[in-house]
């Protein structure tokens, strides 16, 4: 029998602690350029699977029957390095610690110089070495059986017909038995050598993140209002920088006298000089909202929505005071609105979060509170909500710093 596995990743209750988790490894190389990799949630599998797993496929979850492929740790007949055995969870759990600590007896495994396995380690925090780690060069989306929603066509799926995918589980097995047509797309997928890249990462090469702010400190993330407000404050503070970043980013020429005004027709941001209108929608966890329902919702096929509304109100403002007029949309890189179903939509240009983010880092502005601007942005420059990838190679940078530190005496 070959076999499979698919790793869910950043489903632990730790990751609500603080405390990190061994998976933070497994995207990453140890010093001595390994790829060591942990199966969740214990790094133990069933014993029927031994010697059998051909590669771990590293995902994250999408929504049911949905993972993100995020990396592979291809195999080869000596990676399992535990083979635990007992009659119980805590027996097997203690055996498996057992044979790790006598392999890294003669394969020291370090992270930034430090020896990775705590000396009252209760469980095995490393299942596999691998013989090669792979990198998606583009989104790659596993489905299971069930799911039936369209993906995007810029999205590599692959639909597994013969699998279904828990709610539950941290990881799932795939084999040429039970599941042969799984099976065989996961190995057709790992076969494509566009869809992957090489390349050795090292714990050094990982910049540690602190993007701690004051919406951090409030629980404000996320708030919609709050980042229309902030937009709102340095746009109008600070005239050099939104002129700037209207000329380089948006494409539209305005002058230092124009103003900004915050919910004028309804809309997040009415900025205008005396030859332009600039309109700009903020979205960050929120959808298009519609009409009111006393309106008829369509025109054309599409749904009418706040969009057409608002272009209405400023297009005939702008043509009564002979003003050009532009369209926007401020939206973070994971929330992926369809446009194309709403009337008014195609007047408006999407602007994401990260390129904002990355213009506005740039500039040096004299205010006690744009660095926190910027580190707030940061968050919703990411392809998904909560990048725990992040949060947990931070976590282990901490953990080798605290090590060191116990190392020294210090």
């Amino acid at each position: 029998m070959e076999s499979y596995i698919i790793n869910r990743m950043y489903a632990g209750s730790y990751l609500n602690k603080n405390i990190g988790g061994g998976e933070a490894i497994n995207l990453l190389h140890a010093d001595d350029g390994v790829n060591y990799c942990f199966i969740n949630p214990y790094g133990t599998f069933s014993s029927e699977y031994n010697d059998s797993v051909q590669a771990v496929i590293h995902t994250r979850f999408c929504e049911v029957g949905c993972f993100e492929v995020i990396g592979v740790s291809v195999l080869d007949s000596d990676s399992q390095l535990i083979h635990p055995k007992g009659n119980t969870k805590a027996d097997r759990e203690k055996c498996a610690s057992e044979q790790l600590r006598e392999y890294t007896k003669s394969h020291p495994i370090r992270y930034g110089g430090v020896p990775y396995l705590e000396e009252d380690g209760i469980y095995a925090s490393i299942t596999f070495k691998s013989a090669r780690l792979l990198y998606p060069t583009r989104q790659i989306f596993i489905l299971d059986s069930e799911y039936g929603k369209e993906i995007s066509d810029s999205i590599v799926t692959y639909k597994l017909e013969d699998k279904r995918f828990g709610r539950q589980p941290l990881h799932m097995m795939v084999d040429d038995q039970k599941t042969p047509s799984a099976f065989t797309q996961i190995e057709q997928m790992i076969a494509d050598e566009e869809l992957w890249e090489e390349r050795i990462t090292k714990i050094d090469d990982v910049q540690f993140n602190n993007h701690f702010n004051f919406l951090t400190l409030i629980k404000k993330e996320d708030d919609e209002l709050a980042f229309s407000n902030m937009f709102g404050y340095f746009f109008s503070t600070f005239p050099n920088l939104f002129v700037e970043f209207a000329r380089d980013f948006l494409k539209a020429e305005i002058s230092e006298g124009y103003v900004v005004k915050r919910e004028h027709h309804n809309i997040d941001l009415w900025i205008e000089d005396d030859d332009d209108v600039i309109v700009i929608e903020n979205k960050v966890k929120s959808g298009i909202n519609g009409v009111s329902p006393r309106h008829d919702f369509s025109k054309d096929g599409l749904v009418q929505s706040q969009l057409l509304k608002y272009y209405q109100d400023a297009h005939e403002y702008a043509i009564a005071k002979n003003k050009r007029e532009s369209y926007f949309l401020f939206v973070p890189n994971y929330n992926h609105l369809d446009l194309s179903q709403y009337a008014g939509s195609k007047h408006y240009k999407v602007i994401r979060y990260g390129d904002i983010y990355r213009y506005l880092v740039s500039k040096s502005v004299k205010s006690p509170y744009y660095g926190d601007f910027c580190k707030a942005l940061y968050k919703h420059t990411k392809d998904v909500p909560v990048d725990y990838s992040e949060d947990l190679a931070n976590h282990l940078i901490r953990d080798i710093e605290r090590k060191k530190k116990k190392m020294l005496g210090t």
